[in-house]
């Protein structure tokens, strides 16, 4: 394993999500400024989402089969520099434009990334994937710390400072281009019957499933750290305490993600999944209902609960299908998050006709319909096959 590598795949995973992540903290300015319905926040997210997750795939295949090292550095600087102009938009136009510009900086980084850091792992593959991602969910996690301290520290503006990590890594990545900028051998060519002959095994209804449970996952998860801090504001918290709360949110899921795969490996995938989307809902009431201290650990307690199955569906998608192990992570990282995250918008149309209070509840008790969704997984599916690749 190369440490050295690993280390600066974290830290660029860390801060294209965290650059990402400023924009909850960032939407409630720029609501104010531009007078926007719930609505347009959310499409902001949409579009964020859109052009950061559902192309994903695409950005793999042609990482698959063209030298695409560059993707890494140009990735974490490209995402950071639309970012920070972020803070300097004159319209709502302009805004939506360059949140779509960051997206497509993250969509390039991760399908790449992902192939390199199989590359530096060695024998321990398992590891380094769980330490990308990690990375991730600590960046998420991280965003809306770095959100509040630039913006409410420094106005608007501030966005700019993400530019000053981003040049300091790929600087340093520079210096160890021969582990992500070398060519990369393009895959084995598979004839049109051997295609058809592995998608004819492959089992749609139980990938299905682990799909649609991804996206609504998702749906919630977005639409939470979107319209959180908002939500805190309308109970009488200030947007500072509030974006902190959506810190612990964000790292009590960091960190479950982390160790649900190991429980996962244990109990079993399925109940993993059944049992994070139940106690999900009770959390997540109990954080609404909540006043006082009790907050902050509920907001740990109920972000652990939603993303506790994160790694464990992309293991049960490679399973399910592991002879398309890259089509597995992108379908679940790409198009689960993607299409999901289009759900924000919808969420922020039930705010306007609804209330933000109502739409809260509703996210917190959806997670229910993801584990009756599990019951269409057939973990048997999974046993006897082997991983190639």
């Amino acid at each position: 394993m190369k440490k050295i590598p690993l280390l600066l795949l974290f830290l660029g995973h860390v801060w294209v999500d965290a650059s990402q992540a400023i924009l909850p903290v960032a939407l409630v300015k720029l609501k104010a400024l531009f007078s926007l319905s719930y609505f347009q926040v959310g499409f902001v997210m949409a579009v964020l989402n859109l052009t950061s997750s559902v192309i994903q795939p695409a950005f793999g295949y042609i990482s698959d089969r063209v030298s695409t090292g560059w993707f890494v550095p140009l990735g974490i600087l490209w995402t950071a520099l639309a970012m920070g102009l972020l803070g300097w938009s004159f319209n709502y136009p302009v805004a939506v434009l360059l949140v779509g510009l960051a997206g497509l900086g993250t969509a390039a980084f991760h399908p790449r990334a992902m192939m390199d850091v199989y590359a530096v792992s060695g024998s321990r593959l398992g590891f380094g994937a769980a330490v990308f991602t990690t990375g991730g969910n600590l960046g998420f996690a991280l965003g809306p710390v770095v959100g509040s301290f630039l913006i409410l520290g420094f106005g608007l503006h501030a966005t700019l400072g993400l530019l000053a990590p981003a040049i300091l890594l790929c600087s340093i990545i520079f210096f160890h281009r021969e582990d992500f900028l070398r060519p990369k051998p393009a895959v084995k060519n598979e004839s049109a019957e051997d295609f058809n002959r592995a998608a004819r095994n492959i089992p749609w209804g139980s990938l299905v499933a682990v799909c649609l449970i991804v996206t609504l996952r998702s749906w919630v998860y977005i639409s939470f750290i979107t319209y959180l801090p908002m939500f805190f504001q309308t109970q009488g918290i200030q947007l500072k305490t509030g974006s902190m709360m959506l810190t612990v949110f964000l790292i009590g899921g960091a960190v479950a993600g982390l160790y649900g795969g190991h429980l996962s490996d244990k109990f079993g995938r399925k109940g993993v999944i059944v049992v994070s989307m139940l106690i999900y809902p009770v959390l997540a009431a109990l954080m609404i209902w909540s006043n006082g201290g009790w907050i902050w650990l509920l907001a740990g307690a109920s972000g652990a609960a939603l993303l506790a199955s994160f790694a464990v569906t992309i293991v049960m998608a490679q399973e399910l299908i592991p002879q398309y192990v890259g089509l597995a992570s992108g379908l679940i990282l790409g198009l689960g998050f993607g299409t999901g995250g289009l759900g924000t918008a919808f969420s922020g149309f039930l705010a306007d006709k609804l209330g933000l209070y109502q739409v809260m509840w509703i996210l917190a008790l959806s997670p229910v319909l993801g584990a009756a969704l599990a019951a269409f997984i057939r973990t048997e599916e999974m046993k006897n096959r082997k991983y190639n690749f």
